[in-house]
């Protein structure tokens, strides 16, 4: 079986569908990742096949650009969600939509420019995948699905808000005084489509099935076929350093901002990178910080106890660790539950899975979060010291990593998506 991933330009949407692509290698399966050219090296480093499509992508930019996309705008909107949950609007509005935008700019000149889809749909044409797994970002792929034949799904690494829209939509669409009459995205999509000569239907929004790589209890009420799936965390590959031979003679505590976050609660004034650097002392531990020289920029002296690693793959790091502060990322998530390690999330930002991941390491006992109006560094202090020293949140993380080994595994999976891919393919 010839099996095609399709991802966004970004190291945290690569990560989480490796270990999958492994498994399939193992089984016998052709594999190939496409993505933006500045992915390629990336991709072969995890010991896969690149397939490059379209030019470079500046993501910063396709963000910047999409908080000020008035269609994009327009769609939320149509969305009606309730002024109480802000995080929900914000993850659809400013990440999800201005994903989507990649593949159908509003630009028309930039469209003539990028021919990622094009790319896509050529490649999938020649090599006949039997089989496309798709970010659900990638609404170029089931495009490139549909056109060569092959089955089709996505794998979710975050909430399905994608899922999530198109329920809305469907439910709202021609009924009584409700404005919407189609779905917004087949207006997004259409001009693409119709160069194609296809027309919009649902499966192009979610796909045939989809992989679900969150805890089941995170899902959002989205009325489709789900297939769980083992998130193993994959955070790249290095040579084991030789401090980490040693045991710690103190709580070691992990510190990361995640691949894609190098921001750590802007907004507040002073540095918290130096709050935490000064707390070290009074905690009596060691404190492994995965930071770059940007944020160490307003760190006047480092305490004695503080490593500063500019990254290390968490798979190596926390096995080692007594407790992880993080930005709430999903891949750190992973990786905290793979090692049974309690979690402090701090003042995660509105707008995608954090809030969500935070909320849920929070109500399983497996951590605790301090909210954005309550930081302080005596209150971050409290927290982290209750963290390493109640049992009650060692219990919670074991709590998460049982649940995550009665997840079906990659290696389980495979023989699912055989099956699958041979009901669905054309």
């Amino acid at each position: 079986m010839r099996v095609l991933f399709s991802i966004m330009p970004a190291t945290a949407h690569l990560y989480p569908i490796v270990p999958l692509a492994w498994a399939l290698q193992a089984s016998g399966h052709e594999v190939r990742v496409a993505s933006h050219p500045d992915m390629a090296a990336t991709i072969t480093a995890a010991g896969l096949t690149a397939v490059s499509v379209g030019r470079p992508a500046d993501l910063g930019a396709l963000m910047r650009d999409g908080a000020s996309d008035q269609r994009l705008e327009q769609i939320t909107e149509a969305l009606e969600i309730g002024s109480d949950d802000l995080n929900l609007r914000n993850a659809i509005r400013y990440y999800t939509l201005a994903g989507v935008s990649l593949y159908f700019p509003t630009d028309p000149q930039r469209a003539e420019s990028d021919r990622a889809v094009d790319d896509l749909v050529a490649f999938a044409r020649s090599w006949r995948p039997d089989l496309v797994l798709w970010d659900p970002l990638v609404l170029a792929a089931p495009v490139a699905a549909r056109l060569s034949g092959a089955a089709h799904a996505r794998v979710l690494y975050g909430l399905d808000y994608v899922g999530w829209a198109q329920q809305r939509f469907t439910e709202r669409i021609g009924r009584p005084a409700q404005p919407l009459t189609e779905h917004p995205l087949a207006e997004l999509m259409r001009p693409t489509l119709r160069r194609f000569g296809l027309d919009f239907d649902a499966e192009l929004a979610v796909g045939q099935w989809t992989l679900d790589l969150l805890p089941e209890r995170m899902r959002l009420p989205v009325d489709l076929r789900y297939t769980a799936l083992r998130r193993v965390p994959y955070t790249g590959t290095t040579t084991v350093p030789q401090w980490l031979y040693d045991e710690p003679k103190r709580p070691r505590v992990c510190l990361t901002l995640g691949m894609s976050t190098r921001k750590f609660l802007s907004g507040h004034g002073a540095s918290p990178i130096a709050d935490i650097f000064g707390l070290v002392e009074e905690l009596d531990i060691e404190l492994v910080a995965t930071v770059n020289s940007a944020q160490l920029a307003d760190v006047e002296e480092l305490p004695d106890q503080v490593r500063i690693v500019d990254y290390l793959p968490l798979d190596l790091l926390l096995p080692t660790c007594s407790a992880v502060v993080h930005h709430g990322g999903g891949g750190t998530f992973a990786a905290a539950v793979a090692h049974q390690v309690p979690q402090l999330i701090p003042a995660p930002g509105e707008g995608g899975d954090r809030v969500a991941f935070a909320r849920y390491v929070e109500q399983r006992g497996a951590g605790l979060t301090v909210s954005r109006t309550d930081y302080s560094a005596d209150v971050f202090a409290e927290q982290l010291f209750r963290v390493l020293h109640e049992p009650s949140f060692q219990d919670g993380a074991a709590g998460l990593h049982d649940d995550m080994l009665a997840t079906p595994s990659p290696r389980d999976v495979v023989p699912v998506l055989e099956k699958l891919s041979d009901r669905y393919r054309r």
